[in-house]
Protein backbone atom coordinates (compact mmCIF):
# COMPACT_ATOMS: atom_id res chain seq x y z
CA UNK A 1 0.00 0.00 0.00
CA UNK A 2 1.09 3.28 -1.17
CA UNK A 3 2.12 6.35 1.15
CA UNK A 4 -0.57 8.04 -0.81
CA UNK A 5 -3.12 5.91 -0.16
CA UNK A 6 -2.52 5.70 3.56
CA UNK A 7 -2.62 9.05 4.29
CA UNK A 8 -6.33 9.83 2.48
CA UNK A 9 -7.82 6.89 4.96
CA UNK A 10 -5.67 9.17 8.00
CA UNK A 11 -7.83 11.81 6.64
CA UNK A 12 -10.97 10.30 6.55
CA UNK A 13 -10.93 8.79 10.18
CA UNK A 14 -9.78 12.05 11.28
CA UNK A 15 -12.48 14.04 9.37
CA UNK A 16 -15.29 11.04 10.94
CA UNK A 17 -13.88 11.61 14.39
CA UNK A 18 -14.35 15.46 14.47
CA UNK A 19 -17.73 15.44 12.96
CA UNK A 20 -18.66 12.93 16.14
CA UNK A 21 -17.04 14.93 18.19
CA UNK A 22 -19.27 18.18 17.09
CA UNK A 23 -22.58 16.49 17.10
CA UNK A 24 -22.18 15.32 20.51
CA UNK A 25 -21.28 18.54 22.03
CA UNK A 26 -24.28 20.23 20.27
CA UNK A 27 -26.93 17.96 21.80
CA UNK A 28 -25.12 18.29 25.08
CA UNK A 29 -25.70 22.30 24.89
CA UNK A 30 -28.97 21.94 23.38
CA UNK A 31 -30.33 20.12 26.33
CA UNK A 32 -28.96 22.37 29.24
CA UNK A 33 -30.59 25.59 27.20
CA UNK A 34 -34.29 25.35 28.89
CA UNK A 35 -32.66 24.98 32.48
CA UNK A 36 -30.43 28.12 31.90
CA UNK A 37 -33.30 30.14 30.38
CA UNK A 38 -35.32 29.17 33.16
CA UNK A 39 -33.37 30.64 35.74
CA UNK A 40 -33.73 34.27 36.64
CA UNK A 41 -30.37 36.74 35.98
CA UNK A 42 -28.02 36.65 38.98
CA UNK A 43 -28.86 39.84 41.56
CA UNK A 44 -32.30 40.50 40.04
CA UNK A 45 -35.23 40.48 42.49
CA UNK A 46 -37.93 38.66 42.89
CA UNK A 47 -41.14 39.42 41.67
CA UNK A 48 -43.86 40.59 43.94
CA UNK A 49 -46.78 38.00 44.29
CA UNK A 50 -50.10 39.34 43.19
CA UNK A 51 -52.91 40.39 45.27
CA UNK A 52 -55.66 37.97 45.86
CA UNK A 53 -58.65 39.71 46.07
CA UNK A 54 -61.34 38.96 49.25
CA UNK A 55 -64.72 38.82 48.43
CA UNK A 56 -66.86 41.55 51.48
CA UNK A 57 -68.83 38.77 53.14
CA UNK A 58 -65.59 36.87 54.18
CA UNK A 59 -64.05 40.38 55.03
CA UNK A 60 -66.85 40.94 56.98
CA UNK A 61 -66.70 37.51 59.04
CA UNK A 62 -62.75 38.26 59.04
CA UNK A 63 -63.60 41.37 61.08
CA UNK A 64 -66.02 40.32 63.24
CA UNK A 65 -63.32 37.73 64.51
CA UNK A 66 -61.10 39.83 65.15
CA UNK A 67 -62.99 42.19 67.34
CA UNK A 68 -63.68 41.17 70.89
CA UNK A 69 -66.17 40.21 71.95
CA UNK A 70 -67.98 41.15 75.01
CA UNK A 71 -70.16 38.60 77.30
CA UNK A 72 -73.20 40.49 78.89
CA UNK A 73 -73.59 40.09 82.90
CA UNK A 74 -75.92 36.90 84.39
CA UNK A 75 -79.07 37.15 85.52
CA UNK A 76 -78.18 36.21 88.95
CA UNK A 77 -75.59 39.04 88.80
CA UNK A 78 -77.98 41.53 88.05
CA UNK A 79 -80.12 43.14 91.71
CA UNK A 80 -83.54 42.11 92.02
CA UNK A 81 -86.02 45.07 91.56
CA UNK A 82 -87.55 46.31 94.54
CA UNK A 83 -90.72 45.02 95.15
CA UNK A 84 -93.82 47.09 95.54
CA UNK A 85 -95.40 45.60 97.84
CA UNK A 86 -94.09 47.63 100.85
CA UNK A 87 -91.51 48.94 102.26
CA UNK A 88 -88.53 46.70 103.98
CA UNK A 89 -86.98 46.76 107.04
CA UNK A 90 -85.71 49.49 108.60
CA UNK A 91 -81.59 48.59 108.46
CA UNK A 92 -79.58 48.85 111.43
CA UNK A 93 -75.61 49.30 112.22
CA UNK A 94 -75.36 45.58 111.00
CA UNK A 95 -76.94 45.85 107.44
CA UNK A 96 -76.21 48.06 104.61
CA UNK A 97 -77.11 52.06 105.79
CA UNK A 98 -79.37 53.96 103.29
CA UNK A 99 -78.44 57.31 102.15
CA UNK A 100 -80.29 59.19 105.35
CA UNK A 101 -81.34 58.00 108.62
CA UNK A 102 -84.87 59.77 107.03
CA UNK A 103 -84.44 57.61 103.90
CA UNK A 104 -84.78 54.67 106.12
CA UNK A 105 -87.88 55.28 107.42
CA UNK A 106 -90.10 56.44 104.34
CA UNK A 107 -93.15 54.13 104.54
CA UNK A 108 -92.91 53.52 107.74
CA UNK A 109 -95.26 54.48 110.98
CA UNK A 110 -94.14 56.36 113.48
CA UNK A 111 -95.52 56.04 116.92
CA UNK A 112 -95.00 59.52 118.76
CA UNK A 113 -96.10 60.60 122.15
CA UNK A 114 -95.66 64.45 123.00
CA UNK A 115 -97.47 67.18 124.82
CA UNK A 116 -100.32 70.26 124.27
CA UNK A 117 -100.36 73.00 126.40
CA UNK A 118 -102.87 75.30 125.23
CA UNK A 119 -102.38 77.15 128.05
CA UNK A 120 -104.77 78.53 130.66
CA UNK A 121 -108.78 77.47 129.66
CA UNK A 122 -111.81 79.02 131.03
CA UNK A 123 -113.54 75.51 131.96
CA UNK A 124 -117.24 76.02 132.34
CA UNK A 125 -116.75 73.91 136.21
CA UNK A 126 -119.59 73.58 138.30
CA UNK A 127 -119.91 76.13 140.63
CA UNK A 128 -118.53 76.22 144.15
CA UNK A 129 -115.82 74.12 143.02
CA UNK A 130 -111.96 74.81 141.88
CA UNK A 131 -110.02 73.66 139.30
CA UNK A 132 -107.54 71.00 140.17
CA UNK A 133 -104.73 72.98 138.48
CA UNK A 134 -104.96 76.41 140.75
CA UNK A 135 -108.54 76.40 142.21
CA UNK A 136 -109.58 79.08 139.82
CA UNK A 137 -112.02 79.14 137.20
CA UNK A 138 -109.31 79.19 134.45
CA UNK A 139 -107.16 76.15 135.02
CA UNK A 140 -103.56 75.97 133.44
CA UNK A 141 -103.94 72.53 131.39
CA UNK A 142 -101.13 70.32 130.04
CA UNK A 143 -102.90 67.70 127.32
CA UNK A 144 -100.51 64.72 126.04
CA UNK A 145 -101.01 63.19 122.58
CA UNK A 146 -100.14 59.49 121.13
CA UNK A 147 -100.13 59.00 117.50
CA UNK A 148 -98.64 58.11 114.59
CA UNK A 149 -96.96 59.76 111.45
CA UNK A 150 -96.20 58.22 108.02
CA UNK A 151 -94.22 59.05 105.06
CA UNK A 152 -95.88 57.72 102.15
CA UNK A 153 -92.79 59.45 100.18
CA UNK A 154 -89.72 60.96 100.99
CA UNK A 155 -90.84 64.57 101.08
CA UNK A 156 -94.75 64.49 102.18
CA UNK A 157 -95.92 62.44 105.53
CA UNK A 158 -99.25 62.44 107.48
CA UNK A 159 -99.25 63.22 110.82
CA UNK A 160 -102.89 61.72 113.37
CA UNK A 161 -102.65 62.22 117.12
CA UNK A 162 -105.47 61.94 119.54
CA UNK A 163 -105.07 64.67 122.58
CA UNK A 164 -106.21 63.50 125.81
CA UNK A 165 -106.14 65.23 130.05
CA UNK A 166 -107.96 64.53 133.01
CA UNK A 167 -107.35 66.10 136.15
CA UNK A 168 -109.63 66.86 140.24
CA UNK A 169 -109.13 65.78 143.59
CA UNK A 170 -109.52 67.56 146.46
CA UNK A 171 -107.62 70.48 148.51
CA UNK A 172 -108.21 70.28 152.23
CA UNK A 173 -112.05 70.62 152.67
CA UNK A 174 -112.13 72.29 148.96
CA UNK A 175 -113.70 69.82 146.86
CA UNK A 176 -111.54 70.38 143.22
CA UNK A 177 -113.85 69.79 140.18
CA UNK A 178 -113.22 66.87 137.91
CA UNK A 179 -112.46 67.31 134.16
CA UNK A 180 -111.62 65.10 130.93
CA UNK A 181 -110.32 66.05 128.12
CA UNK A 182 -110.10 64.41 124.60
CA UNK A 183 -110.06 65.63 120.84
CA UNK A 184 -108.18 64.13 117.39
CA UNK A 185 -104.81 66.46 115.57
CA UNK A 186 -104.43 65.92 112.19
CA UNK A 187 -101.81 67.46 109.72
CA UNK A 188 -99.14 66.79 107.17
CA UNK A 189 -95.28 67.62 107.37
CA UNK A 190 -93.48 68.36 104.51
CA UNK A 191 -89.72 67.81 104.42
CA UNK A 192 -87.39 71.07 103.91
CA UNK A 193 -83.56 69.60 104.65
CA UNK A 194 -82.33 66.38 105.29
CA UNK A 195 -79.09 65.80 106.45
CA UNK A 196 -77.61 61.87 107.57
CA UNK A 197 -79.07 61.90 111.01
CA UNK A 198 -81.15 65.32 110.94
CA UNK A 199 -84.53 66.06 108.86
CA UNK A 200 -86.18 69.06 109.57
CA UNK A 201 -89.68 69.78 108.12
CA UNK A 202 -92.76 72.44 108.32
CA UNK A 203 -95.71 70.62 110.23
CA UNK A 204 -99.38 72.46 110.09
CA UNK A 205 -101.55 70.83 111.72
CA UNK A 206 -104.88 71.40 113.42
CA UNK A 207 -106.56 70.21 116.89
CA UNK A 208 -109.62 70.20 118.13
CA UNK A 209 -110.41 69.25 122.09
CA UNK A 210 -113.49 69.05 123.82
CA UNK A 211 -113.58 69.14 127.99
CA UNK A 212 -116.09 67.76 130.14
CA UNK A 213 -116.39 69.10 133.67
CA UNK A 214 -117.72 66.40 136.52
CA UNK A 215 -121.25 66.28 137.39
CA UNK A 216 -124.06 67.14 135.55
CA UNK A 217 -125.58 70.84 134.25
CA UNK A 218 -122.40 71.94 133.05
CA UNK A 219 -121.25 72.92 129.51
CA UNK A 220 -118.71 71.65 127.48
CA UNK A 221 -115.53 73.55 126.72
CA UNK A 222 -114.16 73.58 123.18
CA UNK A 223 -110.74 73.88 122.30
CA UNK A 224 -109.39 74.45 118.96
CA UNK A 225 -105.90 74.90 117.98
CA UNK A 226 -104.49 75.66 114.41
CA UNK A 227 -100.42 75.78 114.44
CA UNK A 228 -97.73 76.33 111.89
CA UNK A 229 -94.53 75.10 113.02
CA UNK A 230 -90.79 73.93 111.77
CA UNK A 231 -89.86 70.87 113.49
CA UNK A 232 -86.00 69.27 113.81
CA UNK A 233 -86.34 65.41 114.14
CA UNK A 234 -83.00 63.78 114.97
CA UNK A 235 -82.39 60.09 114.20
CA UNK A 236 -79.91 57.81 116.57
CA UNK A 237 -78.65 56.43 113.60
CA UNK A 238 -75.36 57.47 114.91
CA UNK A 239 -75.54 54.22 117.20
CA UNK A 240 -77.68 52.04 114.84
CA UNK A 241 -80.87 53.01 115.78
CA UNK A 242 -82.37 55.03 112.86
CA UNK A 243 -85.65 53.93 113.73
CA UNK A 244 -85.88 55.92 117.30
CA UNK A 245 -86.12 59.70 117.18
CA UNK A 246 -86.34 63.05 119.62
CA UNK A 247 -87.52 66.15 118.37
CA UNK A 248 -88.50 69.81 118.70
CA UNK A 249 -91.27 71.70 117.68
CA UNK A 250 -91.58 75.47 117.15
CA UNK A 251 -93.56 78.30 115.59
CA UNK A 252 -96.75 80.33 115.91
CA UNK A 253 -100.39 79.03 116.87
CA UNK A 254 -103.91 80.57 116.55
CA UNK A 255 -106.13 79.52 119.61
CA UNK A 256 -109.92 79.62 119.77
CA UNK A 257 -111.45 78.62 123.11
CA UNK A 258 -115.48 78.75 123.44
CA UNK A 259 -117.57 77.78 127.01
CA UNK A 260 -120.73 78.65 127.57
CA UNK A 261 -120.46 82.31 129.34
CA UNK A 262 -117.31 83.36 127.16
CA UNK A 263 -115.04 82.56 124.05
CA UNK A 264 -111.39 83.79 123.49
CA UNK A 265 -109.24 83.86 120.89
CA UNK A 266 -105.38 84.50 121.04
CA UNK A 267 -102.16 84.05 118.43
CA UNK A 268 -99.03 82.99 119.86
CA UNK A 269 -95.62 81.21 119.51
CA UNK A 270 -95.27 77.82 120.57
CA UNK A 271 -91.94 76.45 121.05
CA UNK A 272 -88.91 76.37 124.42
CA UNK A 273 -88.54 79.61 126.16
CA UNK A 274 -85.79 78.11 128.92
CA UNK A 275 -83.47 75.01 129.04
CA UNK A 276 -86.35 73.20 131.14
CA UNK A 277 -89.64 73.57 128.20
CA UNK A 278 -86.71 72.33 125.80
CA UNK A 279 -86.58 68.84 127.52
CA UNK A 280 -89.97 68.97 128.57
CA UNK A 281 -91.16 69.86 125.27
CA UNK A 282 -88.95 67.01 123.40
CA UNK A 283 -91.19 64.38 121.51
CA UNK A 284 -90.51 60.97 120.90
CA UNK A 285 -90.99 58.44 118.01
CA UNK A 286 -90.07 55.07 116.78
CA UNK A 287 -90.86 53.46 113.71
CA UNK A 288 -92.19 50.20 112.60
Amino acid sequence: MSTATVGARRRVLLGTFAVLAFGTTTQARAQQSPATAAAPAPGAPDPAPASVAVPPSEAAAAAAAATPQVTPPSSSAVPPARSDEGAGPIPTSDEHPAASDHDAVVGHYGIQVRRLDPGPLPLALRPGLGCAADMSTTCTVTLGAIGARYWTTRNLAWNGYLAFGSGGGSSGAQGLDTYFGAGPIVGLTLLLGNWRHLAIGASPELAVVWFRPGGTGSGTTTLVQMRAALEAELHFGFVGVSALSVGLVAGADLQYESTPGAHLWSVGMIGAGSVWDTLTDLFLRYYL
